[in-house]
């Protein structure tokens, strides 16, 4: 999914983990300070340190606009122009936290992966890669968990689930905060793997 670019072209190529594609990771943006609306730039992506594709975007309150382009093998450049929705939900300590919206599905994600469009790991058919037991391993595990004990699927992209039925508030909290805290060592995990190989800029 995702793989040699040029200008704001992005090329079709065959992928099948989330590790070895193209991404929009709302939380890296976040974190860089890039989702304030009116903000525009460029998400790039090198491997090995060539450059491997990138997009234009637009951040806007509502939504997230990116520009890029896609090709099949023998087939031209085809220009997409694409309107993410933002969906912001409310946090156990206060604030928000922001999620786009999938185009194809509509489930709320923290990340998209490239391919013939940027969407969510469902829809773009993708594994995440054996950790082998490191520490991203078992904090996904965890996550995994807990996200089952509240009757979701175990995906980290997917918002929190809400409170089960009669579970107590203060229990659904405090896994909720422990959901979040392993989560963001799995992101911090992500961001840390892409600069090391000089994946995004």
């Amino acid at each position: 999914m995702g793989g040699l670019g040029s200008g704001n072209r992005l090329r079709w190529s065959s992928r099948d983990t989330c590790e070895s594609s193209l991404r929009i990771d709302l939380r890296y943006m976040r974190a860089r300070g890039v989702l304030q609306a009116g903000t525009s730039g460029v998400l790039s992506w090198s491997r090995g340190g060539e450059p491997s594709g990138f997009i234009r975007y637009r951040s806007h309150r509502e939504f997230l606009e990116v520009d890029y382009r896609v090709r099949s093998p023998g087939a031209d450049w085809t220009p997409v122009q694409e309107f993410i929705p933002l969906v912001y939900v409310d946090q156990p300590f206060g604030g928000t936290r922001a999620y786009m919206q999938c185009l194809s599905c509509g489930n709320r994600c923290a990340v998209l992966y490239g391919g013939a469009r940027f969407r969510c790991r469902k829809c773009s058919n993708l594994a995440y890669s054996s950790q082998n037991g490191d520490a991203s391993d078992r904090a996904l595990t965890i996550s995994q968990k807990i996200r089952t004990r509240l009757g979701g699927g175990g995906c980290f992209e997917d918002p929190i689930p809400p409170k089960p039925k009669g579970m107590h508030w203060k229990t659904y909290r405090r896994l909720q905060a422990k959901c979040e805290f392993y989560e963001d060592q799995i992101a911090d995990q992500f961001v840390n793997m892409i600069a090391r190989f000089g994946g995004m800029t």
